[in-house]
């Protein structure tokens, strides 16, 4: 299979999509996040422990209820992001508290499930859906035949955050309270309530994230599993410029470099196995220094 065969993009594609998933859940939540005027550092910690209470929750009840379970992982660490908000604790501390907190209490949780030396157990991953008519198109057709369900979720859930953001009474409220919490306040919106709100569904978010990284397709957990995803996906977020589809066509810029890095350990691309892994990481910081570098140049714009 050559680099210029279409089963080779096809592959590329299929892979792209799986791994823009985790980041595209965790980027929609920050969206509404950043929306309340508030960012969060932690999500990083919230999916790794997302990815562990997913693989628990579907040893004891299988995988969809793994995915509720990293759900609910995610929205009590959003709860403790709220609450050292309230308190009045830097965003940027709880944050990188969070992360810490995710990793060392996911790492203790594994060990203690998984002692040293034994085997790790693997759990019932998500199904793929097979998409009538289009898994049978010639050449293309298995790209459609084995996307997992929470790609779909996600696509899905793109659009209904843009939706509610956009068009419904909550969503106007929460982008209120991020453009103005002052104004917002003199007009009677809670902006501490609606912050927190953004906060557990953020978390919701990242925990649903971390749930598609171990039950997607691996089935298992380890420590450090996220592979720094969390903060690809504020990235991504800022990007997008707080944009929910915008959050789908940024997670790709990651997502196909990543995919080319996988299918390197297994195919000769031309290039060093290891120069694909670092290529998803040099995109996106290339991608963040243009928009950091755009943005300079509009705040110069409109002092002058």
């Amino acid at each position: 299979m050559t680099v210029l065969s279409l089963d080779f993009w096809v592959l590329v594609l299929a892979g792209a999509l799986a791994s823009a998933t985790p980041i595209v859940l965790a980027g929609l939540g920050e969206t509404v996040l950043q929306r309340a005027g508030q960012f969060n550092l932690g999500i990083e910690g919230i999916m790794i422990c997302g990815a562990l209470a997913g693989v628990l929750g579907s040893a004891a009840a299988g995988p969809f209820a793994g995915a509720g379970f990293g759900v609910l992982a995610g929205v009590l660490l959003g709860f403790v992001f709220a609450l050292g908000c309230l308190a009045g604790i830097d965003v940027v501390l709880v944050g990188v508290a969070l992360t810490m907190l995710g990793v060392g209490v996911s790492t203790f949780v594994f060990q203690s499930w998984v002692p040293s030396g034994r085997t790790n157990l693997s759990v019932p991953t998500l199904p793929a859906m097979s998409v009538p008519g289009l898994s049978q198109l010639p050449g293309i057709g298995p790209l459609f035949s084995s996307i997992g369900v929470l790609t779909y979720a996600a696509g899905a859930l793109a659009v209904l955050t843009w939706w509610v953001l956009r068009w419904t009474r909550f969503g106007l409220r929460i982008r209120a309270v991020g453009d103005s919490p002052d104004v917002a306040a003199v007009r009677g919106v809670p902006v501490s309530r609606y912050r927190a709100v953004a906060a557990l569904i953020a978390g919701g978010f990242a925990g649903l994230a971390g749930a598609a990284l171990s039950l997607s397709a691996i089935g298992s957990f380890s420590p450090g599993m996220s592979g720094g995803r969390g903060f690809i996906a504020l990235a991504v977020v800022v990007v997008a410029r707080r944009a929910p589809l915008g959050v789908l066509a940024g997670a790709l810029l990651f997502a196909v470099p990543d995919s080319l890095g996988l299918l390197g350990q297994t195919r000769d691309t031309g290039l060093p196995v290891e120069a694909l892994h670092a290529l998803p990481y040099l995109v996106t910081f290339v991608v963040v220094c243009f928009e950091s570098r755009h943005r300079m140049r509009l705040r110069q714009d409109t002092a002058i």
